[in-house]
């Protein structure tokens, strides 16, 4: 996985899809102690070399593929495809963007214009 996010497997950010899959896959038994922000912590910490690499890494594809797929993204997720380098976009479409909300000076907090 440590190979995985120095990758930037399509998109500079894919170790958050890592993060992401991670969450997904070993989720439930969180859920089922109801554990506090720092036992999750500490329940993380330690699965870390127990993980299955491949499981992790095949779901973190999977959910960046899904991503990818969005016709459609909040603005706040908008950086999640400006930032990444040259090319690594240019094989789809660029998703719509729409704006999640406006501050009180009326306008979009998200917008990088």
């Amino acid at each position: 996985m440590w190979e995985a996010c120095w990758a930037n497997f399509l998109t500079d950010y894919f170790h958050l899809f890592l993060c992401l899959s991670i969450i997904c896959v070993y989720a439930d038994d969180v859920i089922a102690q109801d554990l506090k922000a720092d036992e999750m912590l500490l329940h993380f910490s330690s699965l870390a070399m127990y993980m299955d690499g491949e499981v992790i890494t095949r779901k973190a594809r999977g959910l960046l593929h899904q991503f990818r797929q969005l016709r459609e993204i909040p603005c706040t997720l908008a950086g999640l495809c400006m930032r990444c380098g040259p090319g690594i976009w240019d094989s789809s479409h660029s998703p719509r963007i729409y704006c999640t909300g406006h501050n009180q000076y009326g306008y979009c907090p998200n917008s990088f214009n």
